[in-house]
């Protein structure tokens, strides 16, 4: 049986006589103890050093023991925390890629990385090595503002900033400081150390199988808290999920990367290939086969790229699409010099006076904490710009997470109405459901019917025997960036299955045959198969939720005459994304955008419960979801006798709470066709997804049906079009089924469910009748300044020092509602236009420590929130 053997060597103080300058630490002690007491529950032999006990001698000896007394199949666990730095490295050039010593300062003198190596050739080939070094190298490199403006450095200068100012100390050694130590003891004690070393490769000949997991790139620093280091600190809260126990090394950093991304931990490995020890929890004494070594890995201390792990799929607790963030920096002052990406950004788009760009190694979690260090850093060499993310992520909607378009699965969910043989593909078009199948048929038999619908999706799957027969070619458009602009084309093995295919055939799919839908429906498949649909492809995945090309689309469909939008997609509220949705309005166009979905597993939640935006906005209709029985879309209207929807393949849809639901309808789902890239169609569509397309579809039947009508009120005149769009809703709203077929109606469905040819009897509203909605742009902003003039009577306000404008840390506090799951009830149920309610909601001391707990507050916002 493997054996087990830990080493802790934690220092807050050093020799002052060595290290003059150096200040003390707050917490690496802690860290050492934390691990220790770690290794000793985990089975290990544990020994800790401290402080003055934490020598080079001390430590030498000890690995020197470790390496005698280890036998094939057993591990150390090394930890490190305290002052780390670098020295110079004079090697003969080729031996090694990197110029630098990377050290840990231990108690008398600092310990090169060379002498750890050497140390590490002593042990037998089949015996695990496991690092965890919470400390940083970066004392010889100068952080200050930089001279470059790129924004890799750009970011970096502004996140020590606000580490330093949140009371966080810096764990590298100080430059003054390390340019004394190496001016006083440079050729007395580390030239002779590093002679030993000059001609000879730093991990060659290494026989142990070595794992590194470092708090930071070599170039970084990392920081010292009240309580622990950040690192430590992280997987202290790692820790307390056990499906990190399920995880092997490079998915543990991963998953710190995920908590915080600056410093970038950093992971590598070397020495003997034992698999089960790359793919095991990698803190696991007993592992199988545990010397079983195949082979050697070619040593490569080259720091890890920014990129994020995507390979594995996580367990379901913890489902996240990982996205890099994407920032859209918005100059104000016209910079007199080039800013230049860096190492960490790329340039997705450059225009007048604007940059878009992609931080590779930034999480979208983080992307505030981004932006706010990207726009002080500029704003110090004389910069004004607006930094602002443009994504929204939402968890994955992959085949674990969602029955919506599963092309490996045709049949109804079992759990939600219909079960087999209780309906056919197209039930939800029928005269006791949407009435959209008898809405179209009139306004087929009416001479000139037309109306041009802009879809903004995933865009099409080419081929599909359902594509709309007015699919207008000419005029799609991809808005995804470094995609062709004139093709629109979604790609099957996105993910998604053809999320886009799927809502595009739902609002005006052609005919289908019964050949292919399993025999049990022919004739038109969508809800107004007379309209001309414009794809607009504005993201890759339905997950993510682009304000950006959201906003591009929006304007696309002004230029191109569209009538109605539909889209099946939710996410963040932006200022951009409200002028898109006015701008539409005011031109006379109906927008209908998915209320949302969100997803149980047990008690724990993924996704806010409620309609979410551009779907929030009272200039837009929210789609929720009624099912067959026209009940709810909720887990408590599941027929009797079904199982509890919370198994990972479930979804359900959002609604409420009642301010979000003045202008929601609500149409049929889940149990939809969808139409497939496999089978030509499913029967398990689902989520608001498929309730959209309908709504939209019923809305374009009506302006096709009332043109003249309505033409004739002068609602096609400048000024006026905003009257077409109520006058639409008016009907639409006064025609849906109410109380006769569900009690509650108003809680769930808002304006009632859909019933399409009853709207197509509603005459047209005369403009006495009709009232224009608050406008999104002054109802968001309205919500951001009733935050931000909270902030302006906080501490961070009081103080002179350059902060963040109120109103990005109030629309970042916002948007952290809808990225901490802690925050998901609340944002489900408050009333964001209520200035009493807001005020009292956040004011609230529980609210503040949400804040100060969550790790994806930007320390900016955490000291907002303070007294």
């Amino acid at each position: 049986m493997s054996k087990g053997y830990s080493l802790h060597i934690g220092l807050n103080k050093v020799d002052k006589i060595h290290y003059a300058g150096v200040p003390e630490l707050n917490a690496a002690v802690s860290d050492a103890e934390y691990w220790k007491q770690f290794a000793q529950q985990s089975g290990y032999a544990a020994a800790h050093l401290h402080n003055e006990d934490a020598t080079d001698e001390a430590v030498l000896t000890a690995l020197k023991d470790y390496a005698g007394k280890m036998l094939p199949g057993d591990i150390l666990l090394l930890t490190y925390a305290g002052h780390g730095s670098q020295i110079p490295n004079e090697k003969v050039a080729g031996l090694d890629n990197e110029r630098n010593d990377q050290t840990w300062c231990l108690y008398n003198r600092e310990l090169l990385d060379d002498e750890l190596f050497e140390a590490f050739r002593q042990f037998r080939e089949g015996t695990r090595i496991l690092i965890v070094s919470d400390s940083c190298h970066s004392g010889t490199i100068a952080r200050a503002l930089p001279d470059s403006h790129n924004l890799s450095d750009l970011l970096a200068a502004g996140l020590e900033k606000a580490a330093a100012k949140r009371g966080l100390r810096s764990r590298k050694i100080p430059l003054a400081a390390e340019q004394e130590i190496m001016s006083r003891f440079g050729d007395s004690i580390y030239a002779p150390v590093q002679n030993k070393f000059k001609r000879q490769a730093q991990v060659a000949n290494v026989k142990a199988s070595v794992k590194l997991m470092a708090a930071c790139q070599d170039d970084q620093t990392t920081f010292d808290g009240e309580k622990n280091g950040v690192f430590t600190e992280s997987f202290i809260e790692l820790f307390k999920k056990a499906t990190s126990r399920k995880k092997n090394a490079p998915e543990l950093i991963d998953a710190i990367r995920e908590r915080y991304y600056y410093p970038r931990a950093n992971f590598f490995e070397y020495g003997a290939i034992i698999p089960s020890f790359d793919t095991a929890f990698p803190f696991l004494i007993d592992i199988p086969d545990a010397a079983k070594v195949t082979g050697f890995r070619k040593p490569d201390l080259s720091p890890s790229t920014a990129g994020r792990n995507l390979t594995k799929e996580e367990e379901w607790d913890e489902v996240k699409v990982k996205r890099n963030a994407q920032l859209l920096l918005t100059f104000k002052t016209s910079p007199d010099f080039q800013v230049n990406p860096g190492a960490d950004a790329e340039v997705l788009e450059q225009g007048p006076g604007y940059m878009l760009v992609e931080l590779k190694g930034t999480p979208h979690e983080h992307s505030w904490s981004a932006a706010h260090a990207i726009s002080q850093s500029l704003l110090a060499v004389g910069i004004e710009a607006e930094v602002e993310p443009v994504l929204s992520v939402s968890p994955a909607q992959d085949k674990r997470a969602t029955r919506e378009g599963d092309a490996n699965n045709p049949d109804y969910i079992r759990e939600w109405p219909p079960s087999m043989g209780q309906a056919a593909i197209g039930w939800h078009l029928d005269d006791t459901h949407s009435q959209l199948a008898k809405a179209t048929a009139e306004v087929r038999a009416q001479a000139n019917a037309h109306v041009r619908i802009a879809h903004l999706d995933t865009g099409y799957i080419a081929g599909h025997p359902a594509l709309p027969e007015n699919l207008d070619f000419q005029r799609q458009r991809s808005f995804v960036s470094k995609e062709d602009a004139n093709l629109a084309q979604d790609k099957p093995e996105s993910g998604q299955d053809g999320h886009g295919l799927g809502t595009m055939v739902l609002l005006a799919g052609g005919k289908v045959t019964k050949e292919q839908t399993f025999g049990e429906y022919e004739g038109y498949i969508g809800g107004a198969p007379v309209a001309t649909v414009i794809p607009c492809r504005i993201a890759e995945s339905v997950v993510i939720m682009n304000d950006r090309t959201f906003a591009q689309a929006i304007d696309y469909a002004i230029e191109q005459g569209c009538e109605v939008i539909s889209m099946s997609m939710a996410g963040k509220p932006s200022q951009r994304m409200a002028k898109a949705v006015n701008r539409a309005y005011e031109a006379g166009i109906v927008i209908v955008s998915a209320a949302s979905n969100c997803w149980y597993k047990g008690t724990g939640a993924l996704l806010p419960k409620c309609v979410l935006y551009p779907a929030a906005f009272e200039r837009v209709i929210a789609a929720t979801g009624a099912m067959h029985d026209h009940r709810p879309y909720d887990v408590d209207f599941l027929r009797e006798g079904s199982e509890r929807a919370i198994s990972t393949q479930y979804m359900q849809g959002s609604w409420g709470p009642a301010s979000r639901m003045t202008k929601a309808l609500a149409a049929y789902t889940p149990n939809t066709p969808w139409a497939s890239s496999v089978h030509p169609f499913v029967r398990s569509g689902g989520g608001t997804s498929s309730a959209t397309p309908q709504i939209a579809a019923a809305a374009a039947l009506y302006i096709a049906r009332h043109r003249e009508e309505m033409e004739q009120k002068g609602y096609y005149e400048e000024g006026k079009k905003w009257m077409k769009v109520e006058a639409v809703r008016h009907a639409l709203y006064t025609s849906a089924a109410k109380g006769s077929v569900f009690p509650d109606w108003k809680k769930y469905y808002g304006n009632g469910i859909l019933r399409a040819w009853d709207a197509l009897q509603v005459p047209v509203a005369g403009p006495a009748g009709l009232t224009p909605a608050p406008s999104a742009e002054s109802t968001w902003f309205g919500v951001v300044e009733i935050v931000g003039s909270f902030f302006k009577r906080r501490k961070l306000f009081r103080s002179t020092e350059p902060k963040p404008t109120a109103e990005a840390l109030a629309a970042e506090l916002l948007h952290l509602m809808q990225t901490d799951p802690q925050f998901y009830d609340i944002y489900s149920r408050i009333d964001l236009t209520n200035a009493d309610e807001m005020e009292a909601t956040i004011g609230q001391p529980a609210f503040r420590d949400k804040v100060l707990a969550s790790p994806w507050a930007s320390a900016w916002l955490k000291e907002a929130v303070m007294m």
